[in-house]
């Protein structure tokens, strides 16, 4: 009796009660079942309805939600300010692009986005990703054009992933993998951040290591002593402020509950550090600049003020067509998606499973396709979730996706009010700004880890940094990526068949037998697979077959056993053929025939009558016996005993496959 995701099955025990079993399963084979269940979600109403969230928790809203949406996103806003005007850096954009990137994607989320904490907006590894995308000799036009289109291309392609559910494929990017590129990138990032912080300006923000080291090199002539300084200082507050912490017992003679007050002020002012200093330097700048020491000190220059206009990307500009700049900015999309994808998947995976609430892969990217493509009619380049922000958020009390909205007005009342005043943020503090948020992507514990665990997962890993070191980052990912797919592949192609031998280690079972009646010694070898067989290990079975089994000299083996064997057979485990393909179906077809020609006698036990009606020549069809070939043996001593107690008992029960008593046709043979 099938219920829900399972069935029910009733047994009897020996002293008459009964035990009910319920048995569950999931994944498997696609079939046309699921196609069909899967085409059938998408024409119910809550289908329909899950693709708007806010319609589940809106209805509710209450003035305690109110109140902690609009804290977290205030406090959110502070930081996102600052750090999409450093970020924008990266992506050598003009500065305002960096708040225009910051308020549509939280407006689109709080519609469409299932994760209450997560925060969508620029991040450092994005950004560095759309510097990679220019063209060379790309002017400011070219650049902004094509981070606009990035946004647009990219959102769409997410959505449609989401759409059609195809969520479940970033997946297959394992997780040292991810680590590895975002260390990389962290590492790439701070690096060419130290220019910023000492006030000399030279390449590009996705030139390698190698490259800025050697730009390094012949700019220690022209490092500027105030921004040097400044930049140290901005530093230096930021590490302390974001490793400040009070205690819970209160000291200095202060109550219990002054000293809460006093821990919450910290706590909040620890939450805005970022605000904080940008505003301490802008007012440093504007001094600076009012009374005659404006040269002292690298500034960000003049910023638009006021609102982005509201206008479709361009898909061609000056003498470009759109099959030019779809060339330009085609083969970075893949990047960008895959990145962005799993920034913002992951992030949010981390905070539902903390705060114990179930968000939907899909629907995220869903909302991430959306907020990139309303983003691009703004002037917005390629955002994602940003994990630290996203724990600001958590920090801070939020309780619905109307804190991202609540963001977004932030940033827009900003834009408005004080875009005026950025023109006076020194370059060196965005830089510390930069070098502090990006600490938290390093994760230097996974070397460790998989040296203990897998090893052979460092391979891609080591691939990963140091071919972002060398190449870049968008290389570096894919070399990841593709190494660590290889590994996932191997062993299906070159599946572990069997591992044991009698007297030593091998991929073969070989027994003796002796025939009580005829005294007649046989050797048994028994071929057992230690998982389902698909069709890359079609071709290295019949290998193995043909150069383990069915040509290997017995002189080694009678060297060390004087007696002779008059026969040999091989006894194949089917077990797990009924979730092989086709093409190792038919590789098994092929190899009972090579058998044939090579005199062997092959056996099949725990093989089904549907499995031994393909692979076996259609003159053994009337042999096959359900009832022999079902049996499931736990050793495969037992197995080759039981087998020949059956033989001798009734020989036609058992399949087999003998040029010595059967006739193949001609067909069969070739």
């Amino acid at each position: 009796m099938t219920i829900g995701n399972g069935f029910y099955s009733v047994s009897s025990q020996r002293d008459g009660s009964s035990l009910d079993v319920k048995t569950i399963s999931t994944g498997g084979d696609f079939t046309i079942r699921d196609a069909a269940e899967g085409f059938k979600s998408y024409c119910g109403l809550t289908a329909w309805r899950g693709r708007v969230p806010f319609t589940y928790w809106l209805p509710k809203y209450s003035f305690n939600d109110l109140r902690g949406d609009l804290v977290a996103g205030l406090t959110v806003g502070l930081t996102i300010v600052p750090q999409a005007l450093a970020y924008v850096g990266i992506a050598e954009l003009p500065l305002e692009m960096g708040l225009y990137s910051s308020f549509m994607g939280g407006f689109v989320y709080a519609l469409f986005g299932t994760a209450k904490d997560l925060s969508l907006g620029p991040t450092s590894v994005m950004s560095l990703l759309t510097a990679a995308s220019y063209p060379e000799h790309a002017t400011i036009e070219d650049k902004v054009n094509c981070a606009i289109l990035l946004a647009f291309y990219c959102g769409l392609v997410q959505l449609i992933l989401g759409v059609f559910n195809l969520g479940f494929l970033v997946n297959f990017i394992s997780e040292p993998v991810i680590s590895a590129f975002t260390s990389a990138s962290a590492l790439v990032i701070l690096y060419g951040q130290i220019k910023g912080l000492i006030g000399v300006k030279f390449g590009d923000s996705d030139d390698t290591v190698i490259e800025q080291t050697i730009e390094y090199a012949k700019s220690l002539k022209n490092i500027r002593g105030w921004d040097t300084l400044l930049g140290v200082v901005c530093l230096c507050v930021l590490l302390l402020m974001r490793d400040l912490a009070i205690r819970k017992a209160p000291r200095f003679g202060l109550s219990q509950k002054v000293w809460n007050i006093f821990r919450e002020v910290v706590r909040n002012v620890k939450s805005v550090r970022y605000g904080i200093v940008i505003v301490a330097a802008t007012v440093l700048g504007y001094i600076a600049v009012n009374f005659g020491f404006g040269d002292k000190l690298v500034l960000t220059g003049a910023v638009k003020s006021g609102l982005p206009p509201f206008e479709l990307p361009k898909f061609a500009w000056g003498n470009r067509t759109f099959i030019d700049t779809l060339a330009i900015v085609g083969p970075s999309v893949p990047f960008l998606i895959l990145v962005g994808s799993l920034e913002a998947i992951t992030v949010a995976k981390v905070f539902s499973a903390q705060y114990h609430y179930r968000i939907i892969p899909s629907q995220e990217l869903v909302a991430l396709g959306l907020a990139n493509i309303v983003g691009s009619f703004f002037h917005a380049y390629p955002i994602t979730g940003a994990f630290s922000r996203s724990a600001l958020a958590a920090q801070s009390g939020v309780r619905t996706q109307m804190g991202s909205a609540w963001t977004s007005a932030f940033v827009l009342l900003a834009m408005a009010v004080i875009s005026p005043a950025f023109r006076y943020i020194p370059k060196a503090a965005l830089s510390a700004v930069i070098i502090v948020a990006v600490l938290i992507l390093f994760d230097f514990k996974i070397f460790k880890e998989l040296w203990h665990l897998s090893r052979k997962e460092l391979i891609p890993v080591l691939l990963t940094i140091i071919i972002s070191f060398t190449v870049g980052v968008d290389y570096g990912i894919l070399a990841g990526v593709g190494v660590s797919l290889l590994l996932l592949l191997y062993p299906i192609a070159r599946p572990l068949i069997v591992a044991q031998f009698r007297r030593e280690t091998s991929a073969v079972v070989r027994t003796s037998h002796v025939d009580p009646k005829s005294k007649q010694r046989t050797l048994r070898i028994t071929v057992t697979p230690k998982g389902a067989l698909f069709f890359p290990a079609a071709d290295n079975l019949k290998e193995f077959f043909q150069d383990s089994i069915l040509e290997e000299n017995s002189d080694e083996l009678n060297k060390k056993h004087p007696e002779t064997f008059q026969s040999e057979e091989i006894i194949f485990d089917g077990m797990f053929l009924e979730e092989s393909d086709f093409t190792t179906l038919v590789a098994i077809k092929s190899i009972v025939l090579m058998c044939s020609r090579a005199k062997k006698v092959i056996r099949f036990r725990n093989t089904s009558k549907r499995i031994l009606q393909f692979i076996l020549p259609k003159e053994m069809h009337s042999l096959i016996s359900s009832h022999d070939l079902q049996a499931n043996f736990s050793a495969d001593d037992t197995a080759v005993i039981v087998m020949a107690e059956r033989l001798e008992e009734n020989a036609e029960d058992i399949p087999r496959c003998d040029t010595s008593c059967t006739a193949l046709s001609q067909d069969e043979l070739a």
